[in-house]
């Protein structure tokens, strides 16, 4: 058995940009706890368009943020996708 080094056991870390109505904020919560549970790392919120709309950062693994892509056009259909950006590795 070989062992495991601590990048390869944690997946890489990305950020994953939306844009949605801010009344779509709630069920967008709920959707991604759903899916995500522990993984995510945090989820940053931010008022755009006077107040109408949210960017929203959602930080989790690269798998994940397929399954949150896919589940978010399911049911957000109106929800706007922004960059996907892999954050950089930390050193040991």
């Amino acid at each position: 058995m070989h062992p495991v080094s601590p990048t390869q056991a944690t997946p890489r870390a990305c950020l994953l940009q939306l844009t949605v109505a801010v009344g779509a904020l709630t069920p967008l919560r709920a959707l991604v706890a759903r899916t995500c549970g522990d993984a995510l790392r945090f989820m940053r919120v931010e008022a755009c368009d006077h107040g109408a709309r949210v960017r929203v950062w959602l930080c989790l693994s690269r798998g994940l943020a397929g399954q949150v892509m896919a589940a978010v056009m399911a049911t957000l259909p109106d929800a706007e996708f922004g960059r996907l950006t892999p954050l950089a590795q930390r050193a040991a």
